[in-house]
């Protein structure tokens, strides 16, 4: 994956300012634990890397949710191919220079927010990342509406670090199929309210129709107006693999 980085990321250039996009982080980790606490038994999570780390804030607040949630996490890493990382420090998170498709660090859950859409090859990716844990929680910017394709937003995202992947709910389910994932769920978030979010003269006059329709169809917001994103679990195949070897031996033990 990190020959395909752009250089702004490789260089640590992107992240200068070790506080940026950290105005976020408190909205993903709240989406995220939401996602989490309705699928995921407390048992199940031990272990946790947070790939793409960024700035850590997020990781930072997605571990504090999952611990006053009640999982008894033993180890939580935040990996970044930027060298910024190396500069990020929290008492129990460990921040990691690497890739995390190279590494030998095999987990329970790893969480990729707003990551694959940077990627060229999201499936054989997410295929390496799906080697070294059981569960991935994915955050994926939903851009193919009608506001973005009319304004032909497509093309200037494409700019480094742009977004190479251009999802719509059904085909943001279907990536995540192609790599060999199973989605367990999903929710739709409003990434229209984070604080973050651009609030240019549009956004702002679009933002009480979004908020109203978001409540009666995030899908429909998805679709036309934009400003929706997708919060997924899924299983790989090492989590499939520990199921069934479990099931074996119940059955042997009776």
């Amino acid at each position: 994956m990190t020959s395909f980085v752009c250089d702004e990321y490789r260089t640590g250039t992107y992240f200068s300012d070790l506080h940026r996009h950290s105005e976020d982080g408190e909205f993903k980790a709240n989406e995220f634990i939401q996602l989490l606490r309705a699928n995921c038994p407390l048992e199940e999570i031990k272990t946790f890397a947070d790939v793409g780390c960024g700035a850590g804030a997020t990781t930072s607040h997605m571990v504090e949710q999952m611990r006053k949630s009640g999982y008894l996490l033993t180890a939580a890493r935040g990996y970044d191919v930027s060298p910024h990382v190396r500069n990020v420090i929290h008492p129990f998170i460990r921040f990691i220079h690497q890739d995390f498709t190279d590494s030998d660090d095999p987990v329970d859950l790893v969480t990729l927010l707003d990551v694959v859409e940077h990627v060229p090859d999201p499936i054989g990716f997410l295929k390496k990342v799906a080697d070294h844990a059981r569960l991935i929680v994915l955050h994926l910017p939903l851009d193919g509406s009608l506001n973005l394709a009319l304004r032909n937003h497509f093309r200037r995202n494409l700019k480094d670090p742009g977004h190479l992947l251009v999802l719509d709910p059904a085909s943001a389910l279907n990536l995540i199929a192609f790599a060999g994932l199973r989605v367990i769920d999903y929710r739709y978030t409003p990434s229209f309210i984070a604080p973050g979010s651009r609030q240019t003269l549009l956004e702002k006059l679009l933002y009480p129709i979004r908020r109203f329709l978001s409540a009666l169809s995030p899908w429909l917001v998805a679709k036309t107006l934009g400003g929706i994103s997708l919060m997924v679990l899924a299983q790989t195949p090492l989590y499939l693999a520990d199921n069934s070897r479990i099931k074996v031996v119940s059955k042997l033990s009776k």
